[in-house]
């Protein structure tokens, strides 16, 4: 009887900690999720920035603003999550490739996770010409689960023309004094307009690389591309939803979840197994120890009668 009771209480210890197991370790793949989906938010970069634009010229409200002779900076962002990381990186690749883009910056990544699973990222700043953009930008959204994505338009025509003055004002004035160095005389005369022509040379080239890279970053629209790796793809509901759409995004959540918290709980036990196995054959032989030192005691914990 003693020993069904001790039997009973084991299994019943046992269930016990099989249950707060899964619900702790359900808890902690939940936030683990939502964690991982918070930390994941699309990038804003900047808009790029060069040596004498400092970005107060008018920003267009619009997605296609100006009319033909406008200079727009276009940047974009896209923050994708994605089951298949390699599949979908190949097709990006070829997406840049299809609309004559290229490559500026790429960095791949593992990332570790709370649960010990390692998931691939990837940045990736890419260059599309600006005709190609928006088709790149539609056609890379159907890659992946979009998870955020902004952009970022500036006009920056009022400065592009005011650089392209200062460049001629600045050609015609060297002109004018190559004229009068030619016609120069005296040796001051001579070491002033070389010293003037010298600093109006540097001004001029440094206002063609200003216009140089205009014209590039005019050209080529920027596209920053965040890429996730997951294991589900993170989902909302909107206003729109109504009881059973919701009833049934809160089963297939309920579902993954303990799916993914068993999946984690038997890996953890089987993580344990080394120390359940050593503990379990010290406590045999600390039993057998017992018993062969004290063999009447043992006998009286058993019920049994030591006496004829």
């Amino acid at each position: 009887m003693l020993k069904g009771k001790k039997i009973l209480l084991g299994v019943s210890a046992l269930v016990l900690v099989l249950f707060v197991g899964v619900f702790v370790t359900s808890f902690f793949v939940r936030n683990t999720a939502h964690d991982k989906t918070e930390s994941s938010g699309g990038m804003s970069p900047m808009p790029p920035e060069s040596p004498g634009f400092d970005g107060d010229y008018e920003e267009s409200p619009s997605e296609r603003p100006g009319g033909q002779g406008d200079q727009i900076i276009g940047t974009y962002s896209l923050n994708f999550e994605t089951l298949s990381f390699q599949e979908t990186v190949e097709a990006m690749e070829a997406l840049v490739r299809e609309h004559k883009g290229y490559i500026e910056y790429s960095e791949v990544y593992n990332q570790p996770s709370s649960e010990g699973r390692i998931y691939k990222s990837a940045r990736y700043t890419v260059r599309i010409p600006k005709e190609e953009v928006y088709v790149f930008n539609s056609h890379l959204k159907d890659q992946a689960h979009v998870v955020s994505e902004n952009s970022n338009l500036v006009n920056v025509t009022r400065y592009y023309n005011d650089t392209a003055a200062r460049l001629e004002s600045l050609e015609a004035q060297r002109k004018r004094l190559l004229e009068l160095y030619d016609e120069a005389n005296r040796m001051e005369d001579i070491i002033q307009i070389e010293s003037r022509l010298q600093d109006i040379l540097y001004q001029i080239e440094s206002l063609k690389g200003e216009i140089r890279y205009l014209d590039e970053a005019v050209s080529y629209s920027t596209v920053s591309i965040y890429l996730q790796e997951v294991t589900k793809l993170s989902t909302g509901e909107t206003i729109h939803d109504g009881f059973f759409q919701r009833l049934s995004n809160a089963l297939k959540d309920s579902m993954y979840v303990f799916q993914e918290a068993m999946i984690t709980f038997l890996v953890v036990v089987v993580y344990l197994i080394p120390f359940l196995v050593i503990f379990g054959g010290l406590s045999a032989v600390a039993v057998k120890v017992r018993r062969k030192h004290h063999p009447k005691k043992s006998k009286d914990a058993s019920g049994t009668s030591t006496e004829g």
